[in-house]
């Protein structure tokens, strides 16, 4: 016990020692900060629609008044007798926000819009005044009852219905949660794998091994360099959950912020962090095992080859179908497989489409091939570190 912890301590220190460890947290901290700013960033960026100028052409009979226009949004002018060079360099000079002409055509009317920028909300109500004005000349010169146009124009309400118990946002918020863990257990485990390699290259473990037995090291390599990840993981949700407790900054409603704050609940906080845990093992021990396998780092990259298609794989399942069916069947079946488990069941728990005794049975399955996985590699390991060449995985089966 007394080696596994001077393993465990020396690698978790020259871990969060390095300056890529310093940086990356760091980062993550300003990350967290960023989240909450950036409706208020954005907005100070956002120029504001209300002082933006428009020019109409009209070249209709309709009755187009500046006050009417007024209700939507900017300052509007009325223009007849302008050409649309001369407001191009209006607009180039941005002395306006851009222009429209309204034009009569055999049975119809057209609007030209000339924007460098499309506003879909303003030109939604411009046309729909525009339509307005259409019909109530058209109903003044056939002497058409009000009511009748009423009951004909009369709008069609819709309304989207979730279909799970979330936000809309939450879909944004589930790829940010898979992709980091994706990202953290790639990049840890295969720091992993290179901490390995590199004693064997340098031929320290021929002087380790005699100081401590070959299991305790890889078990303390693994939980040491799995600390570091956590803590970084710690504080970039422990930076989300305080500023989202301190009220600093300034949040809209219905913004993906708000929906961060509603759905990363201590609850699912803590469910991140124990999957996070679970996916990092079932794949450090896999790293490990390849990590005895080559004689130097130079070799990892095709050497982990199979282990990042298998979490390239994973994350390609997760997203093309775990996403967007998390109750279908093939969503239950990943959430029992242990390489695809971590996330599926994340997914489903933000979804709020899985039942405890699922997340209970799901955590049983992966914890026993992590023993299995753990098991294989405590086999596996002390034969390969003690072989300064390449070993292929039939070999180190085989060693005796």
């Amino acid at each position: 016990m007394r080696n596994f912890s001077i393993v465990f301590s020396t690698v978790f220190k020259e871990a969060v020692k390095t300056k890529a460890y310093v940086y990356i947290t760091l980062g993550l901290l300003v990350l967290s900060v960023l989240l909450f700013a950036s409706p208020t960033i954005l907005s100070n960026f956002a120029k504001d629609s209300s002082e933006e100028t428009y020019k109409l052409v009209n070249r209709t009979s309709l009755g187009l008044s500046e006050q009417d226009l007024a209700k939507l949004d900017g300052n509007w002018d009325i223009v007849n007798n302008a050409t649309i060079e001369s407001l191009k360099e209006e607009i180039k000079s941005e002395e306006i926000a851009g222009f429209f002409v309204l034009e009569d055509r055999v049975d119809m009317m057209q609007l030209n819009i000339f924007v460098p920028k499309v506003n879909n909300e303003l030109l939604f109500t411009l046309e729909s005044y525009i339509e307005q004005k259409r019909v109530a000349s058209i109903v003044e010169a056939q002497s058409i009852h009000p009511s009748v146009v009423q009951a004909l124009n009369a709008p069609l309400q819709t309304s989207f219905g979730s279909l799970y118990e979330t936000e809309p946002n939450a879909l944004l918020i589930v790829y940010g949660l898979i992709a980091i863990m994706f990202l953290a257990i790639s990049t840890y485990g295969n720091n992993v794998a290179t901490a390995i390699a590199s004693e064997k290259s340098s031929r320290v473990m021929e002087v380790m091994i005699t100081k401590v037995a070959p299991v305790p090291m890889m078990y303390g390599k693994i939980l040491g360099i799995g600390l570091a990840s956590l803590a970084q993981l710690f504080i970039f949700i422990g930076g989300l959950l305080l500023w989202a407790n301190l009220g600093i900054f300034e949040i809209p409603e219905g913004s993906f912020v708000q929906t961060l704050i509603e759905t990363i609940t201590w609850g699912t906080a803590a469910y991140i962090l124990i999957f996070f845990i679970i996916g990092y093992f079932i794949y450090a021990t896999l790293f490990a095992i390849v990590g005895s396998m080559v004689s130097r780092p130079d070799d990892l990259s095709s050497a982990t080859m199979p282990i990042v298609i298998l979490l390239m794989v994973s994350l390609t399942v997760e997203i093309l179908f775990v996403m967007d069916y998390p109750e279908g069947i093939l969503t239950k079946v990943t959430s029992y497989i242990p390489f695809t488990a971590p996330m599926s069941v994340l997914i489903r728990i933000v979804y709020n489409t899985i039942a405890p005794g699922e997340i209970i049975i799901s955590l049983v399955v992966m914890i026993l091939f992590i023993g299995l996985f753990a098991g294989i590699a405590a086999k596996i390991y002390p034969k390969g570190v003690l072989k300064s060449d390449s070993l292929t995985l039939k070999q180190l089966m085989q060693f005796k």
